[in-house]
């Protein structure tokens, strides 16, 4: 019989036959020759320690993890006063002078049994072992003592730490694989603050996960406008551990969804655009002719700008250095030197302007002139018109995508949308939309453009890639203008008809709020920094101010 001192400890048998010799009785019995050997492995495979399997002793077998395991075998006392044998093992040496100080590992009252298996071992570590073989009445002979020192396993490969995605809602972090196959688990610390393998403590475990092929995790938990510190720490079965780079991440504001602020601004106004740093909001008001200068730090009109006759739609450069407004009633452009707010030209276009974009780069702007179904092109370095677009029938916004290389045009009376290819100024394609499509944007990443449909209440979402609805989206009564929040996550639609703005969730394209605003929205535009969005109401000639 075995009785087993301490955890995780398996005997192994050798039977041998005794023979049938003898020996003398009492503290003359024959001490036992001991010898200890590696029988773990470190490379995920078991070592077979036992003869009489099929395989010799330390020939690899197949196994699930790295074992760090020593054998510990002797030579068997064949003396007819055996008692027991008792093996003791320590981290220092000559146990026999001091056996208390030892860890007994297991006592062994059948003299066949010559081989133990000790798996309470650690990696890269000093061991002593040595065999007391005991007489019936219990006296005792030592044997030698047997050293041996477990092997060094590397720690696991360290993971490579990135940022999936980041939207409004959360942060998707997502991280290289563990290539070796004593993986035990991964976990992945959000801290405050930088250094997080230095100090755990101040940090907050997200997961602690155990499946090696689950390599990204979504962090719904974090604050918005904080920055936050990722670090994954990857160990192995036999608790080594290595980290990963530690990666810092800014979260985005919140998506404004309450009123902050009501304006009052001129009568009937129409489009907002604003600044690129987000310092001033430009709104066009078509019975005064002018343009009302929101300052955001405040929300008040800090100056108006006279214009032409009736302005609609109105454009800012990405220099921000001048504001472009397309005039219905005058059938031309103004353009407006933001520096002190004075039109220094005004550009002839097509009959009744509406809509009007800037292209990225800055270099052209194209603008829809609704009774001649075309579109301008006016080149912004001499503020000359250099092509004219044939388009559907009264063309009404315009959009361009990020990238510049086409834009987007929705055609109110033709029910469709034109698709220019900016490099020639040819339409290259036409998307069969709802009935009288008005407003139009692009998300940030150009995959997809959003179009409302002001009589069957929806917003149609074209792929860009192919041109093709891929999906539509039930809003308010006459959605009318519509604008992408900086960060992707959300589009705003303004109801004109039931005086809301619908929330869009980007990610499944879904009204996730509802929210009130003034009379007959007609218009909507955010900050480029996303805090702050600003609702034209038509109706009653203000502005409602998300924040």
């Amino acid at each position: 019989m075995i009785k087993a001192i301490g955890p995780a400890l398996i005997p192994l048998f050798l039977i041998i036959s005794c023979g049938g010799s003898t020996g003398p009785s009492g503290p003359d019995i024959s001490p036992s020759t001991l010898s200890v050997t590696f029988t773990g492995s470190t490379d995920g495979r078991t070592y077979l320690p036992a003869r009489g399997t099929g395989a010799e002793s330390g020939e690899p077998a197949d196994g699930a993890m790295s074992i760090c395991r020593v054998t510990a075998s002797w030579t068997m006392c064949t003396d007819q006063g055996f008692g027991s044998y008792v093996l003791y093992r320590s981290e220092s040496p000559d146990i026999q002078s001091n056996p208390s100080s030892a860890v007994e590992l297991a006592e062994i009252d059948d003299h066949l049994t010559t081989l133990f298996t000790d798996e309470s071992v650690t990696w890269d570590t000093d061991y002593y072992y040595a065999l007391m073989t005991t007489d019936t009445d219990g006296n005792g002979v030592w044997s030698n003592e047997a050293p041996i020192t477990t092997p060094e396993v590397e720690a696991p490969t360290p993971s490579l730490l990135t940022l999936a995605e980041l939207t409004w809602e959360y942060a998707e972090i997502s991280w290289s694989s563990c290539p070796e196959s004593n993986f035990e688990s991964y976990r992945l610390y959000r801290s405050l603050f930088p250094e997080i393998e230095d100090d755990t403590t101040m940090a907050d475990l997200l997961c602690d996960n155990d499946w090696k092929l689950d390599t990204t995790f979504v962090d719904e938990t974090a604050a918005p406008s904080t920055v936050y510190y990722y670090a994954l720490l990857t160990t192995n079965t036999e608790d080594i551990s290595s980290w990963s780079n530690e990666i810092q991440v800014l979260t985005y504001d919140p998506v404004p969804d309450s009123t902050g602020a009501t304006v009052s601004v001129g009568r009937d106004p129409w489009d907002a655009v604003s600044t690129p740093i987000g310092d001033y909001v430009y709104v066009t008001s078509r019975y005064d002719n002018l343009l009302s200068v929101i300052r955001t730090g405040d929300s008040t009109v800090w100056a108006t700008v006279p214009v032409g006759d009736s302005p609609y739609g109105i454009c800012v450069l990405p220099s921000g250095e001048f504001v472009y407004t397309a005039n219905w009633g005058s059938g031309d452009v103004s353009v407006v030197r933001t520096s002190d707010n004075t039109v220094i030209e005004t550009v002839s276009v097509g009959s009744r302007p509406v809509g009007i974009c800037v292209l990225p780069s800055g270099e052209f702007v194209y603008v829809t002139n609704r009774d001649d179904n075309s579109v301008c092109v006016i080149r912004t370095s001499d503020n000359t018109v250099v092509d004219t677009v044939t388009v559907g029938t009264d063309p009404y916004r315009v959009c361009p995508l990020p990238s510049g290389d086409f834009v987007y045009v929705t055609n109110f009376g033709s029910n469709d949308m034109s698709v220019i290819r900016t490099s020639d100024n040819t339409v290259v394609d036409t998307v069969d939309l709802f009935t009288h499509p008005t407003g139009i944007c692009s998300l940030p990443s150009g995959d997809h453009v959003f179009v409302s449909n002001y009589n069957n209440d929806v917003v149609a979402v074209v792929r860009t890639s192919d041109n093709t609805i891929v999906d539509t989206i039930n809003v308010g009564n006459g959605p009318w203008g519509l604008c992408a929040h900086p960060g992707g996550e959300c589009v705003y639609v303004a109801n004109s008809s039931s005086n809301t703005v619908s929330l869009i969730r980007t990610s499944d394209n879904s009204v996730v709020a509802v929210l009130d605003v003034g009379s007959s929205p007609s218009s909507i535009c955010s900050t480029p920094s996303g805090t702050s969005v600003y609702v034209v109401n038509y109706g009653d000639g203000t502005v409602s101010v998300f924040q």
